[in-house]
């Protein structure tokens, strides 16, 4: 009947889809994901809340089945639980079904997909964190350390008079050596500026780790490797892979006291490869 219909999911996500994920984009592939799980089986018809773990599960299970890779399996998951977690946030179900993502491969190569970016940045934009947001958006265009961006913070870090540059005194940087970080991108820029002037204000580790473990529970339940640091890697693989920086520059960049370490973050993404391989 028309009471059950507008407490489907489709209905439910047709009223509050705007509510949960206001960025546009965002918005798109999520309730497209969601719909996926909703026209599969009797799930149609269905209201939220005569929805079990178990009919969750066989969804993933089905979309693993099919090719999807498990990590695919948990972003979907990721959706859906966003729609039963907002019910009950919106007392339109009582409790939401308790999720089992598949766990992280152990031992792969970590650095932040564009996706996982734009999840990132949608969650928190959307939380009105605009100072995760920075930090994310900062930490990816320039390789700097958590320590060092809440540098700028407490004052210790400034920019300099030509506002090209983070100043890093020696006793910020991890290697005991003063450095310059670049902030000539203008996403860098003014993530370091309003940095400057509000990061002291809103940070604290607490509320750094609260807030992170939120984005976790949404898309990285299980993943061990799912952590800040990984913005490093993916600045060193962006400017080897993408940019053609030569490791020697790479290093300097990031502040790394031997190549070695620096080939440690430096990762070949598979478009690169691929591409490198058509090329042969």
């Amino acid at each position: 009947d028309a009471a059950v219909a507008d407490n489907s999911v489709l209905g439910f996500v047709a009223r509050e889809a705007k509510r949960m994920w206001p960025q546009a984009e965002h918005r798109k592939r999520s309730v497209a994901q969601v719909t996926k799980f909703a026209m599969a089986g009797d799930n149609q018809s269905r209201p939220l809340s005569q929805f079990l773990p178990r009919d969750i599960h066989k969804f993933a299970e089905q979309l693993v089945a099919n090719g999807a890779s498990e990590a695919t399996a948990n972003r979907y998951m990721a959706s859906i639980s966003k729609v039963f977690n907002h019910a009950v946030d919106e007392q339109a179900i009582v409790t939401a079904p308790k999720i089992k993502f598949y766990p992280s491969e152990q031992g792969r190569v970590r650095y932040f997909s564009d996706l996982e970016i734009d999840q990132m940045l949608s969650f928190f934009n959307d939380r009105g964190d605009w100072w995760m947001t920075d930090m994310i958006v900062l930490a990816l265009k320039t390789g700097m350390r958590k320590g060092e961006i809440i540098a700028l913070g407490n004052g210790t870090a400034e920019i300099t008079d030509c506002g090209k540059w983070v100043h890093l005194p020696a006793k910020v940087t991890k290697t005991g050596k003063p450095r310059n970080v670049a902030i000539t991108h203008p996403d860098a820029a003014a993530a370091a500026l309003r940095l400057t002037a509000g990061l002291a204000g809103e940070y604290t580790k607490k509320r750094f780790e609260s807030r992170w473990g939120l984005l976790k529970r949404e898309y990285a339940r299980n993943d061990d490797t799912f952590v800040f640091h990984v913005t490093r890697h993916n600045a060193a693989s962006k400017m080897a892979n993408e940019l053609q920086v030569p490791t020697v520059i790479v290093a300097e960049a990031l502040g790394h006291s031997s190549l070695a370490t620096t080939q440690r973050y430096v990762h070949a993404k598979p478009e690169t490869l691929a591409d490198i391989g058509s090329r042969m």
